[in-house]
């Protein structure tokens, strides 16, 4: 059964020419942009529309040769606002990530080790997504195909605002809500980027994913052709694969010899 990967998908779609143009002298001036943003404790709407722009500042949680693009600010209704959200594909089958973006002067925690409002706010606004999603089946399957059970991601704050009784403790919230979301300062960001950028050849990347992340418009007029055969692709081989499982497991079964005789060689 001829299955769609992402490798034969990436084959057969040309890659975006700002992808491909990317040095990594490119990628430190990108780096430095956004760090600068981050020092200058700039606005959430500016560094969403900057991480809008380099879709490559998310390669430590994007599949960069899957053919599932990036999204920003998606419309759950009229009730929510996500800042970024794509689809990913794992060993359960795809389900969406989710994230929210929070301002680099924003605290994790208050002076006496407490959780700040902030932290608390993102976290519940996370549950409101998995919630309305629950609650509102088909319109969310219709804009997100196969969504279920989105897992979401918290950037907020700076790590070097952190003290060292912060970082345990953000390390047991984690832990915590490890089943249905993470949690990360904004320097995350800047350390995959730093990263992608010491990776990057000659002949530039070579990775499917565009550098500008598509609309909410985009989004709403269906996803790419490719997604979908990638999807199905996928659903395809593991149900083959299942299926294939089942007759053995029915085989060995009808074959088995009675208790107590051993097996013929």
């Amino acid at each position: 059964m001829k299955t769609s990967s992402p490798e034969n998908i990436l084959k057969s779609n040309a890659i975006d020419p700002s992808v491909r143009n990317l040095t990594p002298e490119q990628v430190s001036k990108d780096v430095a942009a956004f760090t600068k943003l981050l020092n200058s404790k700039a606005r959430e709407s500016k560094l969403q529309t900057f991480l809008a722009s380099h879709s490559y500042f998310f390669s430590g949680m994007i599949d960069p040769y899957a053919p599932s693009p990036l999204y920003s600010k998606v419309k759950l209704g009229h009730d929510y606002e996500v800042d970024f959200a794509w689809l990913y594909y794992d060993s359960f089958g795809p389900e969406w990530r989710l994230i929210e973006i929070e301002n680099p002067n924003t605290s994790l925690f208050t002076k006496s080790g407490n959780a700040s409002f902030a932290l608390n706010h993102a976290i519940q606004q996370a549950r409101d997504w998995a919630a309305w999603v629950h609650d509102h089946p088909g319109y969310a399957k219709t804009l997100m195909p196969t969504i279920s059970y989105p897992f979401c991601y918290i950037f907020m704050g700076r790590r070097k605002d952190l003290t060292p009784r912060d970082i345990e403790k953000l390390k047991r919230y984690r832990y915590d809500h490890r089943k249905e979301l993470e949690i990360h300062t904004l320097d995350w960001f800047v350390r995959h980027a730093q990263n992608f950028g010491r990776y990057v050849g000659p002949e530039g990347p070579t990775w499917q994913l565009p550098k500008k992340a598509r609309t909410h418009k985009e989004l709403k007029n269906g996803l790419p052709e490719e997604v979908l055969k990638w999807v199905d692709g996928e659903r395809s081989q593991r149900m083959a694969e299942h299926r294939i499982d089942q007759r053995t497991m029915r085989f060995h079964h009808q074959n088995e010899p009675p208790f107590g005789q051993p097996e013929v060689d």
